[in-house]
């Protein structure tokens, strides 16, 4: 196995690929003085290629696994070994901290679900928490599913904005804890014991404003608390998933963490890197992408366009697209710092199928810091003379 990434003073791995899948960081400032400047080619925009099928529910998609048929009967499926016990586990304070992809609000409905129609709690002794009204939503389809309706006429479900100082349902599950608000975190936990039945996910390295204080207390709090680490993978293509753990591993705040992909190796095409000559060149190509996609049946709520003049990486983080466009990713405007490092991880890491980035100029020099390998540059590209610049695909 050849390693990519490894967490600062841990000799755990970050992510793992097979020997097939190496790909050679570019090196910087490596070219001798003198060195000409690399010739211009436009290369056309390739067709996507799309992984996914489009009606494709959240989730794991694989059999029930060997010998835990007994837990959770139907409920808990479409869930892997990990995220089973998670789901399944007694009550009391339990933490699930994992990275993007790895299926914590999967878990968590399951669990809601579990507890209501396995374990015979009213549902109206539940309260679910989310981030804001687009994972409320989420959380409400999918319990739907699962629960009478009943049972979700009992079901208090909330975003973050409603929460009530006045709230202590004796069961508490909240989704994201790494973006609660401090002050709303320590008005639930002033409320319960250090035994309360309360489950929480999150990604500390996700939170893009501040520290994460609600997540990091919950262990000061709870001391008692399980928690489980969640290392697999299930929506991001490789190209993606490796890209995102090279933007976090400086950074993270999670020293150790193992992400194992899910999706097979071979899946999905590089991150596509648009090279515009300006601000109009970019636009054309934005307007392009979204035509061919909507050709090929991709919805355009399923297309997420970030940048200046689109949608913010905020408004990104609180779902799942198929696919991801960051676009303006300039030196200026993304310099290497901690806070756009984190925005860009947190941007790639909400596609399930394709990603691009876009820019004029050279780019953003976190785009320099990544394995070139992991794009598929197109545009008015820059290449040498010996093509040592030009590695269109991971794969």
């Amino acid at each position: 196995m050849h390693v990519v990434g490894r967490s600062v003073g841990d000799a755990s791995p970050l992510f793992e690929v097979s020997a097939d899948m190496r790909v050679p960081r570019r090196r910087r400032n490596a070219a001798p003085r003198g060195r000409h400047q690399p010739a211009l080619q436009v290369i056309p925009m390739p067709t996507p290629q799309l992984t996914c099928q489009p009606d494709a529910g959240p989730g794991i998609q694989e059999p029930l696994l060997q010998g835990m048929a007994e837990v959770g009967t139907g409920l808990l499926d479409q869930l892997d070994a990990m995220q089973r016990v998670a789901a399944s586990a007694s009550s009391g304070p339990l933490l699930v901290n994992a990275s993007p992809g790895a299926g914590k609000t999967h878990l968590l409905i399951r669990r809601i679900a579990y507890f209501i129609r396995e374990l015979g709690i009213p549902a109206n002794q539940c309260l679910v928490l989310a981030a804001s009204p687009r994972a409320t939503e989420r959380l409400r389809g999918e319990l739907a599913e699962l629960l009478h309706d009943d049972e979700m006429r009992d079901l208090d479900i909330r975003d973050f904005a409603h929460l009530s100082t006045e709230d202590n349902a004796p069961h508490l599950f909240i989704d994201d804890l790494h973006l609660l608000q401090v002050d709303a975190y320590r008005s639930l936990r002033d409320q319960r014991s250090s035994d309360a039945n309360i489950t929480a996910t999150g990604d500390p390295d996700s939170a893009l404003a501040g520290q994460p204080e609600a997540f990091e207390n919950f262990h000061l709090d709870f001391p008692d608390a399980r928690v489980v680490r969640l290392s697999r993978n299930h929506r991001n293509p490789a190209a993606v998933l490796v890209a995102a753990c090279q933007l976090i591993e400086p950074i993270s705040r999670v020293p150790g963490r193992i992400t194992q992909p899910q999706r097979p190796a071979l899946e999905g095409a590089g991150i596509g890197r648009f090279y515009a000559t300006g601000p109009d060149d970019e636009a054309a190509f934005v307007a392009r992408l979204r035509d061919e996609l909507s050709e090929l049946g991709v919805k355009d709520s399923d297309v997420a366009i970030i940048g200046q003049g689109h949608m913010s990486i905020a408004q990104a983080a609180e779902g799942e697209f198929r696919v991801v466009c960051c676009t303006g990713l300039t030196a200026e405007d993304w310099p290497d710092e901690d806070s756009r490092r984190r925005e860009l991880y947190v941007a790639l890491s909400r596609s399930s199928d394709l990603a691009y980035v876009s820019h004029t100029g050279p780019g953003s020099p976190l785009l320099a810091d990544l394995d070139q390998g992991l794009f598929t540059p197109f545009g008015t590209v820059g290449v040498e003379d010996d093509g040592a610049w030009e590695q269109p695909r991971l794969l």
